[in-house]
């Protein structure tokens, strides 16, 4: 299930909110106490009204929270060992979960990232509103209403850009009232990007012991949402077959991977505990 387009009520993702919520659910929130889920978070957060609604859904969408309102294996190993979502690990991973190409982030976010954050483009919001008015009529079989499709932009793009929310990635730059510049941000984390191929391969490849190599370079798909270059992704690949958790075979094409380790623990263990990458 994936959020829809208008999830936001006009909020771009907040560090510090969803750090409250994840807090909140993490301690036991007993929503029995309470009429709904949001009049809980209200007592028990310093959330207002409609942030109580808009950063749960970021906490699904950003991976940290299941469908069910408990914490994913991620949301646990954030709480307990960065709470404020302060480093780089967590907010890459963040990142990935809104723009996989499956979900749970919403379809657009997923198309501008992987469509618009091209190293060196600039754009303007007017543009990101139109292709968000494109994706939702071509996804929804109506029309988005003008202001929707402007708000939206705006929580996208303020998403990226606000030092409380993902703008520490340093993946876009405002350079106008209107005008955004993308960035090259530092590479992920080798354990984060293999945090992230476990997630992609659970949802995309359930069944297969192995992929073809050139599945992971498709564009739209994983290497753009880090905004890596092939090369850099295969030395990262290298990198991770040292450690044993995959395998690489380029014997002869088309090539291979295997991934031998699937415990998604095992790598946020490794994320929060191995800074050497």
């Amino acid at each position: 299930m994936r959020l829809k387009t208008v999830f936001h009520e006009d909020f771009s993702l907040s560090r510090p909110s969803i750090h409250q919520i994840i807090s909140a659910f993490g301690s036991g929130l007993d929503l029995q106490s309470y009429k709904s889920k949001f009049d809980a978070l209200r007592a028990t957060t310093q959330l207002g009204s409609n942030y109580v609604k808009s950063m749960p859904r970021y906490c699904y969408g950003s991976g940290l929270l299941d469908s069910d309102d408990k914490l994913t294996f991620f949301g646990e190993t954030v709480n307990s060992k960065d709470p404020l979502l302060d480093l780089s690990h967590t907010q890459w991973l963040m990142h990935y979960h809104l723009s996989a190409p499956f979900g749970p982030g919403p379809v657009f976010w997923h198309e501008l990232v992987t469509q618009r954050f091209r190293i060196g483009d600039t754009f303007r919001k007017d543009e990101i509103a139109i292709q968000i008015s494109e994706i939702y009529e071509r996804e929804e079989g109506k029309s988005l209403a003008e202001r929707s499709a402007r708000s939206t932009a705006t929580v996208f793009l303020g998403s990226y850009i606000k030092s409380d929310g993902l703008g520490n990635l340093g993946i876009l730059e405002k350079i106008g009232d209107s005008e955004y510049k993308v960035l090259e941000p530092p590479q992920p984390p080798m354990w984060t990007i293999g945090c992230a191929l476990v997630a992609f391969w659970q949802i995309r490849y359930p069944d297969m012991a192995t992929i073809h190599l050139n599945d992971l370079y498709t564009e739209g798909f994983f290497t753009d949402i880090f905004m890596i270059s092939k090369g850099g992704f295969n030395r990262t690949l290298e990198n991770l077959q040292r450690e044993g958790v995959i395998e690489v075979f380029r014997v002869a094409p088309p090539y291979q991977v295997a991934l031998l380790n699937r415990e998604i623990n095992y790598y946020l263990e490794k994320m929060y505990g191995n800074n050497s990458y």
